[in-house]
């Protein structure tokens, strides 16, 4: 594991301490990721692959059956092709970091980086459908 992924998942674990990491494939687990009122679950699980920089991360990974209002969320596939954990099925979001841009910086903390990628999900979930 490169030395810029151990840094991702410790700035994300003063956050998250109980994520889960999966070297094959760098992916991240978070359980029990609180959903705003209107969805069908109050909470669900995400996962996410760390990227080597300059690459950014694109998708938001929940288990399958994630609805808003009853319906399927707009932007979001079932099952998804890329499979986060093995034996598990997974839909995905289309989805990017904020505005689209992603800077990383020397360090994690210096510029865009997986924590925030992160906490950002909440922004996402807000919008519902």
């Amino acid at each position: 594991m490169s030395s810029r992924i151990e840094e991702e998942l410790r700035l994300l674990r003063t956050r998250f301490p109980d994520l889960e990491f999966v070297l094959s494939g760098n992916w991240v687990r978070l359980k029990s990721y609180r959903l705003p009122q209107g969805w069908n679950r109050q909470t669900t699980d995400v996962a996410f692959q760390i990227l080597e920089p300059p690459q950014g991360p694109y998708g938001i990974y929940v288990p399958t059956g994630l609805q808003f209002g009853g319906s399927r969320p707009a932007n979001y596939s079932e099952p998804s092709t890329n499979v986060p954990f093995i034996g598990e099925t997974w839909g995905i979001f289309s989805w990017t970091f904020g505005d689209g841009e992603w800077k990383p910086a020397t360090t994690a903390a210096g510029g865009s980086n997986y924590l925030n990628w992160a906490l950002g999900f909440a922004a996402r979930f807000a919008e519902g459908i």
